[in-house]
């Protein structure tokens, strides 16, 4: 990334601001230059990144550990008769298999996500591009809305859901992975109206578009993590 210095007025208040750096929300103003922050930025993320990845590394062994273990055969109750029933979490019987989520639910979500992302993206773009602030803002708002239609898909999700998480271990570990989801999206959506709102004044169209990658990945992240999740929880239940 390559930022360009121009020089201020020598009677800019009478103080020496030293140069204005493109990508700086406040030009000569920061005790540090743009790169620098840029790069501190970057490194904050990628080791919030890294660590949110080892948690989702974790939730899908616990999937695929439980899967495997299956004790008493309770990830699914597939054993689970009449003649033969199980007991969920508080000691009801379970006298057939758990039927499994509608998984168009998750791939949905996925896809909104994955939309969410791209727009963000096209944001960045116009940003990069030192276009005008509708240019801009207009991809940021359209990404806040599919944000928010995941949010909204996911809460729904919650409310038809065939099983609680007391039915077994299938039960218990796909509600937690929506429920990562959801936490996922809501601060993902949290920073997404942000990015809205200061496009929407002009803020990133003065040379700030490295702001806008930092949400860009994230985005990009979420949405990978969401498609994770989705193809374990379909197609490996």
């Amino acid at each position: 990334m390559s930022f360009t210095t121009t020089t201020h007025d020598d009677h800019d208040h009478g103080h020496g601001h030293g140069p204005a750096v493109e990508g700086a929300e406040n030009p000569g103003g920061h005790h540090e230059p743009a790169e620098l922050r840029d790069h501190k930025e970057r490194l904050a993320l990628w080791m919030f990144i890294g660590g949110d990845a080892l948690f989702l590394i974790l939730m899908v062994f616990s999937w695929f550990y439980l899967r495997t273990l299956n004790s008493n055969g309770m990830w699914d109750a597939a054993q689970c008769t009449t003649a033969n029933p199980c007991e969920d979490g508080l000691g009801n019987p379970i006298v057939a298999q758990i039927t499994r989520a509608d998984p168009w639910h998750a791939v949905i979500i996925a896809g909104l996500t994955i939309l969410a992302a791209g727009f963000v993206w096209l944001a960045e773009i116009g940003a990069k591009k030192n276009t005008t602030k509708g240019a801009i803002s207009g991809p940021a708002g359209i990404a806040f809305l599919f944000m928010v239609l995941a949010i909204a898909m996911q809460i729904y999700q919650f409310q038809v859901l065939p099983f609680t998480t007391i039915d077994g271990g299938y039960a218990s570990t796909y509600e937690f992975f929506m429920g990562s989801t959801l936490a996922h999206l809501l601060i993902l959506a949290f920073i997404g109206l942000g990015l809205w709102i200061r496009s929407s004044r002009g803020r990133h169209a003065g040379g700030t578009w490295y702001r806008v990658r930092l949400i860009r990945f994230f985005a990009v992240w979420v949405a990978l993590s969401t498609v994770i999740l989705t193809v374990v929880g379909s197609l490996f239940a």
